[in-house]
């Protein structure tokens, strides 16, 4: 089978978990039990070099010609020159896709594109957060999200969800036959599964000065991520001599506040060592689809709370502690649970370790290729009808 994963939905730095999902994606489809005898990487110049390194002698990495931007920019500023540079686009890709035999088109990332592409279609619908969280929206990106994505998830032959809660709610909210939904968790990239040395974790430590306790939160600052309450959750724990350590974009819109460290975005190296240091990762989040951060620390033995909302609980299972997202004095309470029961942090770790590997890169695999085959035979069937 002929695989094509389109990554144009990707600027590294904008969408963090698409990002981290997509490129566990195709570093899974490149393991000996893929389904893809040859896989093709669809690029644009904001991410080609992101992907170059795939390349190998079953995988292509093809960059296509699009300008520097996103559509919506380009819309606002011009909007006929916005729509020629979609159509060149949409031809382009159209062509690749043509030349190469392609015999299924996976979007990792919400959208199709173009909608009425006449190949077999996998999507990866994350989630419809918009219509449960309408007020973290602005008008535009709700009217964008309705006319595309609930578009795009009527149109794919197949769709892949993180998980039974999202599966759920594509089958309430799109009417979306259910049989056409395969849930398969995220997977974890290989990095997250190989411990720092000693003497790396002590480096990264003394280069952050990092304290011995601490908790972390990886996510962009966006308003569902709850970065607010969690700030003051941690100041009204008081836990003596502790940290609370935010990574990813967007942290120009976070207040700064004492004893919370702003380190932007890091490298997946200096991640890992996070990991392995903090006490625990503390995740607030009031809406998930699935949460790629939970599984990274539970491959780096971080123990984990959580919130008790969406697909947190089916994810987190007994792994992990979890807490009302909108309550401060409950995650301040797990907070300082956390800090002063070593023993409690270690069975954490160990039922992180175990619950991570149910969701391993080969169970990952074998769903896609089930969700690939059945794109392939509804879309003959739709040719045929």
């Amino acid at each position: 089978m002929i695989v094509a994963i389109d990554t144009n939905c990707i600027i590294p730095g904008q969408v963090g978990g698409i990002e981290s999902y997509t490129l566990a994606l195709v570093e899974s489809l490149k393991l000996p039990i893929s389904p893809a005898k040859r896989l093709i990487l669809l690029t644009r110049l904001e991410n080609h070099r992101h992907f170059a390194g795939f390349a190998d002698a079953r995988t292509e990495v093809v960059l296509l010609s699009r300008p520097i931007g996103n559509w919506s920019d380009m819309r606002q500023r011009d909007p006929a020159a916005a729509q020629t540079a979609l159509e060149e686009f949409q031809r382009r890709k159209a062509h690749v896709l043509r030349q190469r035999r392609v015999d299924v088109v996976h979007f990792p990332g919400n959208t199709i594109n173009p909608l009425d592409l006449d190949l077999p279609i996998v999507l990866n619908l994350h989630d419809l957060q918009h219509r449960r969280f309408p007020e973290y929206f602005s008008a535009e990106e709700i009217a964008d999200r309705e006319k595309w994505w609930v578009a795009s998830g009527r149109r794919a032959d197949a769709l892949i969800a993180a998980s039974n809660f999202i599966r759920d709610d594509l089958c309430q909210q799109l009417g979306v036959d259910r049989s056409k939904i395969f849930v398969t968790p995220d997977v974890v990239q290989s990095a997250f599964f190989q411990p720092p040395t000693a003497r790396q974790l002590t480096d990264l430590g003394k280069r952050y000065e990092l304290p011995e306790k601490f908790f972390l939160y990886p996510a962009a600052a966006w308003a569902h991520k709850n970065h607010r309450r969690l700030i003051r959750a941690f100041e009204s724990a008081g836990i003596a001599g502790a940290q609370l350590v935010l990574t990813g974009g967007g942290q120009e819109a976070i207040e700064p506040a004492q004893n919370v460290r702003l380190l932007g975005r890091i490298s997946t190296e200096d991640l890992v060592g996070l990991y392995h240091l903090a006490t625990a990762l503390i995740f607030p989040s009031q809406y998930e689809a699935w949460s790629i951060p939970i599984m990274e620390a539970m491959a780096c033995g971080c123990p984990v709370a959580s919130s008790n909302v969406t697909s947190l609980p089916e994810q987190v299972g007994d792994a992990g502690l979890l807490f009302d997202p909108t309550d401060i004095s409950a995650m301040a309470r797990t907070m300082q649970l956390l800090a002063g029961d070593p023993g409690l942090r270690q069975s954490l770790a160990r039922r992180g370790r175990q619950r991570v590997r149910q969701f391993s890169a080969e169970n990952f695999v074998k769903t896609v290729a089930r969700a690939y085959e059945f794109a392939r035979g509804a879309h003959r069937a739709t040719r045929a009808a």
